[in-house]
């Protein structure tokens, strides 16, 4: 029996809407969180990474971007991580969840721009490290986002900066918390007070302490350019925010698009590699400009304090991060 046209339409009809019905559910769209604001490079990063996800999986993949933390604070955002309520974020993560995630300021892992981009990128060691800690957590990493190599600001002259063994007679502030860089300004020369960050530009102004670490350049020049004479740019920590995924949400993408979404955070990590000393230089001339003495350090002067922290405050801070992750470490900087 031949079908008349009029019943050819439904059924073509039908096949029509069950294509339609199947490449939608082929397409998936992932949230991704930051803390920068939406003017900030780092929401920028983001944005270019939703957009080349997008052209190279033809559209099948797109990450909608949500800037300055509309998804929850950065330490809400990473349990959300984990329970994938969001899919992805460009943040710190917590050592709420794992004291371990402390590695992200463990002083003098790698001092130069150089040996930090070899560090962090895909199979360095500190991204294999944290990969493996966030796993645990049912998270992948995908790449980093760094923001600059830190230092500190001082509202006074620093006497000897230049020597690891000298003793200052200045008070530093170290964040609530911050076992690791209390026991570094120690071993160099400072006494160390622990003030919130809200009192920070007060208590520096009036002498409470004599100056802050924790931070960049470009934070000390948007918070106390007025207050600070000396920067010393010691490089002790790279200052970042992770590039990160649900282990879910990567798992539910095709295989090949789950290449892009790695390669293309790869290329975003790189490329602020490229960038990021320029940043910090840029940071630095401008308080040249504003009258700030700015201390900086070369190669071998870098590896002199990294050799005294990696081998007297390395084994007094090492339990923040375990036995295995420091056995880690250790040889990972011995094959340098």
């Amino acid at each position: 029996m031949t079908m008349s046209p009029s019943r050819w339409l439904p059924l073509t009809l039908a096949v029509a809407l069950g294509g339609a019905s199947l490449s939608a559910q082929a397409a998936t769209s992932l949230r991704l969180s930051t803390l920068f604001a939406p003017d900030e490079s780092g929401t920028q990063a983001a944005e270019a990474m939703a957009e080349r996800v997008a052209e190279r999986t033809e559209g099948e993949v797109t990450i909608d971007v949500y800037p300055a933390s509309q998804l929850g604070d950065w330490t809400e955002v990473h349990a959300q991580l984990m329970q994938g309520a969001v899919d992805m974020a460009i943040q710190p993560l917590s050592t709420n969840v794992n004291p371990q995630m402390a590695i992200a300021w463990f002083p003098y892992l790698a001092p130069t721009y150089a040996a930090a981009r070899e560090a962090y990128s895909a199979d360095g060691y500190v991204a294999e490290l944290v990969g493996d800690m966030i796993g645990e957590q049912n998270m992948a990493l995908l790449g980093v986002y760094p923001a600059g190599m830190g230092g500190a600001g001082f509202a006074a002259e620093v006497p000897a900066p230049k020597d690891p063994n000298a003793e200052q007679g200045l008070r530093i502030r170290v964040w609530p918390g911050g076992t690791t860089h209390r026991t570094m300004m120690e071993r160099l020369g400072f006494e160390v007070a622990t003030v919130p960050w809200a009192e920070l530009y007060t208590s520096m102004q009036t002498g409470v302490v004599d100056g802050q670490i924790g931070g960049t350049a470009e934070m000390a020049m948007a918070n106390f350019a007025d207050i600070t004479e000396t920067w010393v740019q010691y490089n002790d920590h790279l200052e970042l925010a992770w590039i990160v995924i649900n282990q879910q949400s990567l798992d539910r993408l095709a295989p090949e698009h789950q290449q892009v979404v790695r390669d293309v955070a790869q290329e975003i990590t790189l490329e602020r590699f490229d960038e990021v000393q320029a940043a910090d230089q840029a940071q630095l001339d401008a308080m040249r400009e504003a009258g700030i003495e700015v201390v900086t350090f070369s190669d071998e002067e870098l590896a002199q304090f990294a050799d005294v922290v990696r081998e007297e405050v390395w084994p007094e801070i090492g339990d923040e991060l375990g036995e295995e992750v420091m056995e880690r470490l250790e040889a990972a900087v011995a094959a340098e």
